[in-house]
């Protein structure tokens, strides 16, 4: 396995938007398995912070995987009994068991390498039964699309989106470019994908990344805007 400062690395890449992202999906946990799932499966937590989801406080914690985010997604579908799922598509799940609400996240790690890092956005289901109706950062420019998930760190001054789009993946992507352009940011990756964009505005930074859904055919668009150098 990387050594334990390596794989913090590539998370710290991750945010600070040096290479691309891709949101592979949301999982649903089974009833009371939890964190334990992850470590089950080989997973390492490595970080751990407060968070707001949607409107209300939550936890965000990190796992390293020595495996690649095709294995580790084959593993967990294996374990929970779900169907493959297509290892590039972002879509949301949820699961809540007796006392949390969890959605997870799987994503390579800024490096390419061969291991990957899982988000794990839980919340105790009386903070989620309060939870707000997500919306787009008062900063941000309105997009055409639904918000379905927010993750807010004061922390590390870091805002998370995801979005419903009726539009095909660079669609979505285009046009959410173009919006913040026509608000002052500008591309710092012009010859990237046509689903994926990087911009930049003074110390923010904002990735954009999008994709669809083998099941709906809707795009669900994801914005990481974060402001500041990496701690």
């Amino acid at each position: 396995m990387r050594p334990w400062r390596s794989i913090c690395a590539a998370a710290a890449l991750w945010l600070s938007l040096t290479a691309r992202p891709r949101a592979e999906f949301f999982w649903r946990f089974p009833a009371g398995r939890g964190e334990e799932a992850l470590r089950h499966l080989g997973g390492t937590r490595v970080y751990q912070t407060a968070v707001q989801l949607n409107g209300v406080s939550g936890t965000l914690a990190a796992f390293a995987f020595a495996d690649a985010p095709s294995k580790a997604a084959a593993d967990l579908a294996r374990l929970w009994g779900l169907p493959p799922s297509d290892p590039f598509g972002a879509s949301m799940l949820t699961h809540a068991d007796n006392r949390t609400l969890y959605r997870i996240l799987i994503m390579p790690p800024a490096d390419n390498s061969e291991s990957c890092l899982v988000l794990a956005f839980m919340q105790p289901l009386r903070e989620a039964a309060r939870a707000q109706a997500p919306e787009w950062p008062a900063d941000w420019p309105a997009l055409n699309a639904t918000p379905v998930f927010s993750a807010v760190c004061a922390l590390t001054r870091s805002t998370f989106v995801t979005a419903d789009s009726p539009a095909p993946p660079e669609h979505a992507v285009l046009e959410a470019s173009r919006s913040f352009q026509r608000h002052g940011w500008a591309e710092t990756m012009p010859s990237s994908p046509a689903d994926f964009t990087i911009l930049a505005k003074g110390r923010k930074h904002c990735v954009i990344f999008a994709s669809a859904g083998s099941a709906t055919g809707r795009t669900a668009i994801s914005l990481l805007q974060r402001e500041g150098a990496t701690p």
